[in-house]
This record gives C-alpha cells, structure tokens and sequence, in this order.
C-alpha cells in the first residue's frame, strides 16, 4: 500500500480578533501574576493603585471574552486561536472574580 498524502486547502485564515482576544487575556493573566506579587511585597497595602490596575485587568479580561466568543462566530477561518483566547479569557476573568469574591468575604 502507498502512503498518499492528501491536502484539502481550503480559504480559510486566522481570526485576527482571536490573536486579540488571546493576547487581551495572556496579559490579563500576567497582570494577575504582577499585582499578586506586588501587593505580597507590600504585605497587603498596595493601595489604590494596585487596586485600580486590577479593575482594569478584570475588564480587559472581560473584554477579551466578548472578543473571543465573536471570533469563533467568523466563517472561514480557523477554530484554534478564537478556542484557546476562549479558554484564557473564561481563566483569567474567573481567576480575577474570584480573588474579588475572596477579598470582599474576607473584610
């Protein structure tokens, strides 16, 4: 038997709101990472600003998601970009929500 390789091109191209949505949400989440640590240096006092970056990242994560779920309604164009900015996006807007949640139980 001979191995034929097949090939099927097709139109299709990556979403560019996709790649958006995955880097909004990739900085969403180092976002996350950098104001946990800086408010651990601080002991908890990082104040206003800090908390204020935070809100943002928590709408830049939101924002990622609603670029997300308009990517994977684009025809002809691949799913695995718009799949994985979906994951991020629903990863850091939960991770953020939940450290919201925490914070407001705790005081």
């Amino acid at each position: 038997m001979k191995d034929k390789k097949h090939y099927k091109f097709t139109g299709k191209k990556h979403s560019k709101r996709g790649m958006l949505a995955c880097i909004l949400a990739a900085a969403s989440i180092f976002a996350l990472i950098y104001l946990v640590l800086a408010s651990f240096w601080q002991n908890g006092n990082g104040g206003i600003s800090l908390g204020g970056m935070g809100i943002l990242a928590l709408i830049v994560a939101l924002a990622a998601f609603v670029q997300a779920v308009k990517s994977l309604r684009e025809e002809d164009s691949f799913r695995g970009i718009p799949i994985a900015s979906m994951l991020l996006s629903v990863l850091a807007a939960g991770a953020w929500i939940a450290l919201y949640v925490t914070g407001f139980m705790m005081a």
